[in-house]
């Protein structure tokens, strides 16, 4: 089929410089309902709808508009100070430094970040330019983590004119163990409860159209507050790991990862793409082995070559020793957590009906220290069944399917509703509540064939066929989600 649709942003942090038209249209989803995005361009009324991407080396950008000039700030933390433009560029405080990366650390698979300590009075400081965001929308996004248990003020981002004025210092920390933001003297408390050793994306969002300040907490809104007054301070450094309330400056202890600030409000939608968004792969060129989403965890292959796809183009496996692979992926099935969230949805388009692997997780690029996830079973060579398996059990034995054919695959996860599959949009069967079993380690994603895992049901042998539009997530996505990604 092979139809052209939008090309990936070249800054899929924010505004897009390329703009293309499809005759099938792409679905990015995150939230209840899927954003389908047909058109952008680079001068807009209203910002497109984008994906985020961290760790990667593309320029924060200025785009005009007819309501407004929108900036993107991108800090990606990987032993650098600066911006993805290097214009602003930081200093670190006090001795503060930058974590190295384990397999085991969730989120942070790759890449480094900033590590402070909070008794040390550490952070990270940008004096200049200095970021207008007086009556303005703007958008706060990071990722922390606090090795210790949270109390008192932890700062993470802040600016500041007057600490002591109304509206002229902006502030967003974690106190006690909820998120907090705001401008002074106009504030808004989150509702959830932050622990120790756990990574977590936070969002703050002004909308000075609606006169809102939002919260969220791993893309999911944690507070609002209506009839908000804009922030009106007019200088001050941006402070990251640090803020100041009243008279009283605050500092982080742990990590913080990934620091973007955009001057228009994000949609829920968008929030809940960039926290739970594990992986994107298309396929396309001219990167078509490339992380479209929002954690830039680019793939390898081996024996696979790029053809006409489901949507543009696709990856298509010969059987033996020819496979795809990704490293960054903490929760999914035999990773970091036992019995956490999470979805994988794809096209496939068997060129030969033979029992095989599709999907597989591990953490060592090893035999048997891997999961079969998905997969095909034929006694015939000519029909065959998706199979969908826990460790070892349960298994939801699919419906057949055709070779030749383009069909959607969805598999979602969570321990009360244990492992569901859809085809084509369509729910065909759960296993109802299950654990799942966990490795402690940061995981490889692999399509087609790569190692013999231990497996009851999925056999361990090469697909031979096509894969087109790969989303992993790291939560539970609905049925309306899996119904979007199935419609494209």
């Amino acid at each position: 089929m092979g139809r052209e649709k939008i090309r990936k942003l070249n800054d899929v942090h924010d505004i897009p410089t390329i703009t293309k038209w499809s005759t099938r249209t792409k679905a990015i989803v995150g939230g209840s309902i899927a954003t389908v995005v047909v058109a952008v361009s680079i001068v807009a009324v209203v910002p497109p709808v984008v994906l985020l991407s961290q760790k990667q080396g593309v320029a924060s950008t200025v785009t005009s508009t007819q309501a407004s000039t929108v900036i993107s700030i991108y800090w990606c933390l990987d032993t650098l100070t600066s911006d993805s433009s290097n214009v602003y560029i930081g200093t670190l405080m006090n001795g503060a430094t930058y974590f190295s990366t384990t397999s085991s650390q969730p989120f942070v698979a790759y890449g480094q970040g900033l590590s402070l300590t909070s008794s040390s009075s550490q952070y990270m400081t940008i004096a200049t330019p200095f970021v207008d965001l007086t009556y303005k929308s703007f958008t706060i996004e990071t990722w922390i983590f606090s090795s210790a248990a949270y109390s008192g003020d932890s700062g993470i981002f802040g600016q500041c004119e007057c600490s002591s004025c109304s509206n002229q210092c902006l502030y967003l920390l974690v106190r006690g163990t909820s998120l907090y933001a705001g401008f002074t003297l106009n504030d808004i408390s989150g509702s959830s409860t932050l622990a120790a050793n756990l990574w977590y994306h936070v969002a703050f969002v002004y909308n000075y159209d609606t006169k809102q300040q939002i919260l969220y907490l791993n893309g999911v809104q944690d507070a609002i507050k209506s009839s908000a007054s804009p922030y009106q301070g007019v200088n001050g450094s941006i402070n990251i790991g640090s803020t100041l309330v009243f008279t009283i400056r605050n500092y982080f202890n742990g990590y913080i990862d990934n620091v973007k600030l955009t001057t228009r409000a994000k949609t829920a939608n968008e929030i809940l793409t960039a926290a739970t968004l594990a992986g994107y792969y298309s396929f396309d060129s001219p990167s078509p082995y490339n992380d479209n989403g929002p954690n830039g965890a680019n793939g390898t292959q081996n024996g696979a070559v790029i053809v006409s796809g489901y949507v543009n183009q696709a990856i298509r496996f010969t059987g033996s020793s020819s496979y795809f692979y990704a490293y960054g992926f903490f929760q999914v099935g035999y990773a970091v957590y036992a019995s956490k969230p999470f979805s994988v949805a794809l096209w496939i388009n068997p060129a030969s009906m033979t029992s095989s692997t599709i999907v597989q997780f591990s953490w060592s690029l090893t035999s048997s220290r891997c999961h079969n996830l998905m997969g095909l079973w034929s006694n015939t060579g000519i029909n065959g069944q998706i199979v969908v398996q826990g460790w070892a059990w349960p298994i939801i034995i699919g419906p057949f399917i055709s070779t030749g054919t383009w069909t959607h695959v969805s598999v979602t996860y969570s321990f009360t509703n244990g492992l569901t599959l859809y085809v084509n949009g369509t729910l065909f069967g759960s296993t109802g509540s299950v654990a799942f079993s966990n490795s402690g380690y940061i995981t490889y994603l692999q399509l087609g064939y790569m190692y013999s895992c231990t497996s009851n049901s999925i056999t361990n042998n090469g697909y031979q066929g096509s894969v087109d539009e790969v989303y992993i997530y790291s939560r539970e996505i609905t049925q309306a989600e899996v119904s979007a990604l199935a419609s494209v």
